[in-house]
């Protein structure tokens, strides 16, 4: 309490008692599987697709397939359809002999070692050129990339006033092992003085360049513990949305990869994540039956679009490369994905991400037709489908998740996903609550901020009723949500309610003939 200690006004600041709530993201996506470059293992931020194409080396050409790289196009079409911040994770497999994982890696004679900062092929043919700059001290440049078609380098890094003394403030080690995001290096022998010897360090540099060989991509077989790891480090990061695993995709007869059955697994441990799933390609979806025979995920967490659509093969050339497919199939989780955050972003996460303006971007064509009698029969299963409608072109006509029939009051997308948003934004914000005094003022202010952020919701269109009170309800007190038991057992219990808003997926207009009465 302040001290009063002299005649005067004094001026005080307290606090209103509700504290707001910050509204999470809800549309950061998450894409695990086989690249050939960047980090591996490790759970990699970007925010556009040039990102993914500086680390991880954008699409690669698969040959002689009507399937396109899955993780390249899925990321590439998850951000042409509105998609933003995104986690990837590079899996790969250590494969025997020519698809042994390994970096590439080059020597300077005797006295360096140069290696690619991760695995790959990516890094064969890469170059490192040393150049003297004063051999006096023994400073030299560095330059890192690759040779053109005329054998002139093309310069991805470059370096000056290098040194081999690790008394320098520019040893090589220290500033290409901290800095470089294509080499390390290694000082062969690390006692080697380079101002004792300046003349050794000359007639090592003078070959003048390093060319990295060796590296090998693996194979996309990644194994059962390499998946679980990789969801294992997921778990680390509370703002992930939206998970796929492009290039694993459901089995016709139910025998799921583990990739899916791990991210399933995920989802439902975590309670605060989706996953959209993809299904197998070259499999048309007629009867219930056949799709009863996938044995699919009934989970709330997950949703599923058919059928893949095809885009555009970069690699086609009519007059340069003409023996490849001009369409390749690719993923329908990415297109999704993107369509999801766009529509989080512009309408908000309880508007279902379907209709008519979540005209695909970037697909030329679907694999399948789907009629009005084929989605009759999927729509009930919580098959979201891919049509084309008049007008529109390409969209997404479907917002179901695979609970459909599990789990009926989980049946939307939007409903589960508002739901995760509501939970999510308030376990983050009311931390601060963590032992306070468990007494009125506390249940008061609690009431309040969650009021306060469920009326802001209220407002925005995202629940359904005319007023609020028939929006939501919040309640916290002694006599309601707890008795004198759970207040001696340091429990605070706060029940929030929402009436969601649900799609309109049945417009149904009655017409009616007016009779003459004459």
């Amino acid at each position: 309490m302040p001290s009063y200690l002299h005649p005067g006004v004094y001026i005080e600041e307290i606090e209103s008692g509700a504290k707001p709530i910050e509204a999470v993201a809800t549309s950061t996506g998450v894409f695990i599987g086989y690249t050939t470059k960047g980090p591996l293992g490790e759970v990699t931020s970007i925010s556009q697709f040039d990102d993914y194409k500086k680390v991880f080396g954008g699409i690669r050409e698969i040959a002689s397939s009507s399937q396109g790289d899955p993780m390249g196009f899925a990321i590439q079409t998850f951000y042409l359809n509105g998609g933003g911040n995104a986690y990837v994770i590079r899996l790969a497999n250590n494969g025997v002999g020519d698809e042994a994982l390994s970096k590439a890696v080059g020597t300077l004679g005797a006295l360096l070692t140069v290696t690619a900062v991760n695995e790959g092929s990516w890094a064969n043919d890469l170059i490192v050129v040393f150049t003297i700059k004063d051999e006096s001290d023994s400073t030299f440049s560095v330059e890192i990339g690759y040779n053109d078609v005329n054998g002139n380098l093309v310069s991805k890094e470059s370096y000056e006033e290098i040194s081999f003394d690790d008394d320098h403030n520019l040893y090589i080690e220290g500033v290409l092992n901290d800095i470089s995001e294509y080499v390390t290096v290694s000082v062969t022998d690390a006692t080697y003085d380079a101002f004792a010897n300046p003349a050794a360090v000359k007639a090592a540099v003078d070959t003048q360049s390093v060319t990295l060989a060796s590296g090998s991509d693996g194979n996309d077989s990644v194994s059962d513990n390499d998946w679980e790891n990789a969801f294992t480090l997921l778990k680390k990061y509370s703002d992930a949305n939206i998970i796929c695993v492009p290039g694993n995709y459901l089995d016709k007869d139910g025998a799921h990869p583990k990739a899916i059955n791990e991210a399933v697994s995920h989802a439902e441990t975590m309670k605060n994540r989706m996953v959209i799933l993809d299904p197998p390609p070259g499999e048309k979806f007629e009867t219930a039956t056949k799709v009863a025979t996938m044995s699919m995920p009934t989970s709330t967490y997950t949703a599923l679009y058919y059928p893949w659509p095809e885009v555009s093969n970069p690699a086609f050339d009519v007059e340069e490369n003409p023996g490849v497919p001009k369409t390749l199939l690719v993923p329908p989780c990415g297109f999704a994905a993107g369509m999801w955050a766009k529509i989080d972003g512009s309408r908000g996460v309880w508007k279902a991400p379907a209709g008519v303006e979540t005209s695909l971007l970037g697909a030329s064509a679907l694999e399948y037709k789907v009629s009005d009698g084929i989605q009759d029969v999927l729509n009930p299963l919580g098959v979201n489908c891919l049509r084309q409608i008049p007008n529109y072109g390409k969209v997404l006509w479907g917002s179901r998740t695979l609970a459909t029939k599990a789990e009926p009051e989980w049946r939307y997308v939007p409903v589960r996903r508002t739901a995760l948003f509501i939970e999510q934004s308030i376990f983050n914000a009311i931390q601060w609550a963590v032992f306070e005094p468990n007494n009125h003022n506390l249940w008061a202010s609690l009431r309040g901020s969650i009021g306060s952020f469920m009326d802001g919701l209220f407002r925005s269109g995202a629940f359904q009723g005319e007023s609020a009170s028939q929006a939501y309800f919040v309640r916290c007190g002694l006599g309601d949500t707890m008795e004198q038991d759970d207040i001696d057992a340091g429990k605070v219990i706060v029940v929030v309610g929402f009436a969601p808003v649900k799609p309109a997926e049945f417009v149904i207009i009655r017409i009616q003939q007016k009779v003459s009465s004459q």
